[in-house]
């Protein structure tokens, strides 16, 4: 009787591992809170937390990069977060607020991520507005004075290049991540569909290109170098189930696999064992007003392709970061909505990615 016992329990905590879904949802906790439009996070290697935030936009009302007016101001920046102290170290960076339809979420374009590595801290600043010199760059600082070392424009090359082929001239960068022990970066372009490889010289090129328009947004790369993934939210009108996640050999860039059906990703997160950890943003319902708060999600994809979900119903997630000195994990919730009710959430995963 005992052994059959055992047997049960045996089955069933193998159960919850194999099929997280059937197991109770993390608990999450509130790191940040009262952010103005939070997007990319990262942990430094001492466990600091970098958050960028986009801002509140500003009280020039001008033309934007896409149909329609903008209130642009100087209202975005980057913040350090350790042993529960947030201080600014980056200020006045340029912000948009996005004139949206009535009743639809507040959006706000500006910077977009923020990435140290060594002594350089690297900020990506979105397509913020066609005619301001501040979109589209990836600009590195000196991580202890903020002083500029280098400037990227990406904008400047999709105007030469137009990267794509799709008769737009768009760069909206938005996500950036380093090589383990390395300068060398990818940096993901979901304007112009493009991924950038940044030398540890400042100087950048074209890694991947995509002419149909997936819109790669978020990208990682495996702890030991060896593997990169990309995922992409798909283009307008943001189709469920259309995006997915592409995973690569960082010495050919070959595709290794890719991972459909899922919906609106911007960020990736790879584990040591090969899980994927995906951040899903939202579903978007034109007759709706657009984008739907509380239909977030962040999922795990297994290496064979089983897709688990670890949280459900999140109000517009983005960015995800896992803390290297305790293996804890922080995401972005909140990015579009009402000024000041931007988070940064934290939890802590022991199954399926460990």
């Amino acid at each position: 009787m005992r052994t059959k016992l055992l047997l049960l329990v045996i089955f069933a905590f193998s159960s919850l591992c194999l099929f997280p879904n059937m197991a109770q949802e993390p608990a999450t906790v509130v790191l940040i809170d009262g952010l103005n439009s939070p997007r990319g996070i990262s942990y430094s290697p001492d466990g600091t937390l970098y958050v960028v935030e986009s801002g509140i936009g500003g009280d020039l009302s001008v033309l934007g990069p896409f149909d329609g007016p903008v209130l642009f101001g100087f209202t975005g920046r980057v913040l350090a977060w350790q042993n529960g102290e947030l201080t600014p170290v980056v200020d006045y960076l340029p912000s948009a607020q996005v004139e949206s339809a009535p009743g639809a979420p507040i959006e706000v374009l500006g910077t977009m991520d923020a990435e140290v590595a060594g002594d350089e801290l690297w900020l990506l600043t979105g397509h913020i507005l066609p005619n301001i010199q501040q979109s589209a760059l990836a600009i590195g600082l000196d991580s202890t004075t903020y002083r500029t070392k280098y400037v990227l424009d990406l904008y400047a090359y999709e105007l030469a290049n137009e990267t794509d082929s799709t008769g737009e001239y768009l760069s909206n960068p938005t996500d950036i991540e380093f090589f383990p022990e390395s300068k060398i970066a990818l940096i993901a372009d979901t304007g112009a569909n493009v991924i950038f490889r940044k030398g540890d010289d400042g100087s950048f090129t074209v890694l991947h290109v995509w002419a149909d328009n997936p819109v790669p947004a978020g990208i990682d790369i495996s702890d030991d170098g060896s593997t990169y993934a990309i995922g992409f939210l798909s283009g307008y009108p943001f189709t469920v189930g259309a995006g997915h996640v592409e995973l690569y050999n960082a010495d050919n860039n070959e595709l290794l696999v890719s991972y459909g059906n899922l919906t609106t990703v911007t960020d990736v997160l790879i584990e040591p064992n090969g899980t994927i950890l995906v951040v899903q943003y939202a579903t978007f319902d034109i007759d709706l007003g657009g984008w739907q708060p509380n239909t977030g999600s962040l999922v795990a994809i297994a290496p064979d392709g089983t897709v688990s979900t670890v949280l459900s119903n999140l109000n517009f997630p983005y960015s995800i970061a896992k803390n290297p000195t305790n293996g804890s994990y922080a995401m972005s919730v909140n990015v579009v909505g009402e000024f000041g009710t931007g988070q940064v959430i934290g939890f802590s995963l022991t199954t399926p990615t460990e």
